[in-house]
């Protein structure tokens, strides 16, 4: 009996961590599903990896003031350039195709990489429904004037990626996004 019972903890256990591992693995996925598909202007593609009331929330810089159509900055001395940051919050899978569709982002469609996974990550499984990520992200962008591979830096972020299961397939319900160095990383750390 208590060769059994030992024995449906063991097993217990073991399927506990399976699950754990296969959320991540999904989680990740999703990740890097989401890079691809921006890169290469999949835009349905890339919508359907959010659940229907999605939100994204990022900062990011006014660019249309700021850069020029090759996304470098105006301003030639970059030490006394002062870039504000807006607020861009999408809600739902409508305005996530309006944000990928925008000519932020279409500029850079095939020419860019998107690696929203980076070095160092946190991955917790609050319950069976849902899960977080907290990683860094990395945008570059092969110039467009240039035939030789010059990259340029667009983005830096710290994310707080929060993942549901629906119908048994993980999609991102959140994404709260915040560039490097710009005071509001620390609260995608909370709670983690």
């Amino acid at each position: 009996m208590e060769t059994s019972r030992r024995a449906d903890a063991q097993t217990k256990g073991l399927e506990e961590r399976i699950a754990l591992l296969e959320a991540e693995r999904d989680c990740r996925e999703l990740l890097a599903r989401y890079g691809f598909y921006a890169d290469h202007g999949l835009s349905d593609e890339w919508v359907d990896l959010y659940t229907e009331d999605a939100v994204m929330d990022f900062w990011y810089f006014e660019d249309d003031e700021y850069f020029d159509d090759e996304m470098q900055p105006r301003d030639v001395d970059l030490r006394t350039l002062s870039l504000p940051l807006k607020n861009g919050r999408f809600v739902g899978r409508k305005e996530l195709f309006d944000c990928i569709n925008a000519p932020r982002h279409l500029r850079i469609i095939d020419r860019a990489q998107h690696q929203m996974d980076g070095h160092a990550s946190i991955f917790r499984l609050m319950d069976d429904e849902t899960a977080v990520i907290v990683s860094n992200s990395l945008v570059v962008a092969r110039s467009e004037g240039h035939h030789a591979p010059v990259v340029q830096y667009q983005n830096y972020c710290l994310n707080r990626w929060t993942f549901r299961r629906v119908d048994g397939r993980w999609l991102i319900a959140e994404n709260l996004r915040r560039p490097m160095g710009s005071g509001g990383a620390s609260e995608l750390l909370a709670g983690i």
